[in-house]
C-alpha cells in the first residue's frame, strides 16, 4: 500500500514534465492556445506530484516509525514433578526452533525456572529519516532466562539468581561495536543499546515477541496469556 504513495506521484511528475515541455514547445511556435493549455496542465500535474510526494513522506513517517516485525514465539509448559520449572518452546520468526543441548549429544526444548521470564537483544537502530526510506532496526537475540519476581529487597540485593540460555554467539566481527563507533556516518543513531523485558511465566502461557524500530515488545499469543496479563493490572 505504501508503494502506491510513491508510484502515483512519480507518474504525475512524468506526465507533468511531458505536458510542460510540450506546452513550452508550442508556445515557442506561437501556438498560444494549445501551448498554454498543455503548459497549465503540466504545471498542475507537477503540483499534484509535489503534494503527493509530501503526503507520501508524511504517511511513511507514521507507517515506518511504528513498524513492528515478529522475532519469535515463546511458549511454556510445566515440567512434571518440578516446582516452577518450565519447558520453553522458542519458534524463531526466520524459521526453525531454538533448542538446547540435552546432555547426550541431542537437542531438546530448554528448561528454565521461576515465575517470570526475560528476553534480551542487542539492537542497532537507524535515524527516523532512514526508517522512512525503509531501513529497519536490526537485532541479535542475546538470552532467554527464568527469574524470580521477588528476588530483590528494598535495602539490598537479597537473592539475584537467574537461570537461562544464550540465544546467539558472536561469530567474530563485532558488528554492534562497529555500529556504535561508526554508525552515525551511515544514518544509524549515535547510541546502540540492549533491549530487554520480563513478563509472567506459567504453564500454558505463550508470547509473540515483536521488535519495533527501537525495542523488543512481548504480546500475548493466546487467551490464557491475555487473561494473565490483564489480571496483573
Amino acid at each position: 500500500m505504501g508503494l502506491i504513495w510513491w508510484i502515483l506521484p512519480a507518474l504525475a511528475g512524468v506526465i507533468g514534465l511531458m505536458l510542460t515541455f510540450a506546452g513550452l514547445g508550442r508556445l515557442m511556435k506561437l501556438r498560444l492556445a494549445a501551448g498554454g493549455a498543455r503548459f497549465l496542465f503540466g504545471v498542475g500535474f507537477l503540483g499534484a506530484a509535489g503534494v503527493g510526494t509530501f503526503a507520501g513522506l508524511n504517511l511513511q513517517t507514521y507507517m515506518r516509525l511504528t513498524h513492528e516485525r515478529p522475532v519469535a514465539q515463546v511458549s511454556f509448559n510445566a515440567v512434571s514433578g518440578e516446582e516452577n520449572a518450565y519447558s520453553v518452546e522458542v519458534k524463531l520468526a526466520e524459521g526453525g526452533n531454538f533448542r538446547c543441548d540435552d546432555g547426550v549429544g541431542g537437542k531438546a526444548d530448554c528448561i528454565v525456572s521461576g515465575d517470570e521470564f526475560s528476553m534480551g537483544a542487542r539492537v542497532i537502530t537507524f535515524k527516523p529519516m532512514a526508517n522512512m526510506l525503509g531501513y529497519d532496526s536490526v537485532y541479535r537475540l542475546e538470552y532467554l532466562e527464568g527469574r524470580v519476581n521477588r528476588r530483590y529487597g528494598t535495602g539490598a540485593v537479597s537473592e539475584a539468581t537467574s537461570n537461562g540460555v544464550a540465544l546467539s554467539e558472536n561469530p567474530g566481527l563485532d558488528v554492534y561495536a562497529l555500529a556504535k563507533e561508526q554508525g552515525t556516518r551511515f544514518g544509524m543513531k549515535g547510541t546502540q543499546f540492549g533491549s530487554a523485558f520480563y513478563v509472567p511465566m506459567a504453564d500454558g502461557l505463550s508470547y509473540d515477541i515483536m521488535i519495533t524500530q527501537d525495542a523488543l515488545v512481548p504480546k500475548p499469543a493466546n487467551q490464557a496469556t491475555e487473561r494473565r496479563l490483564n489480571s496483573k493490572g
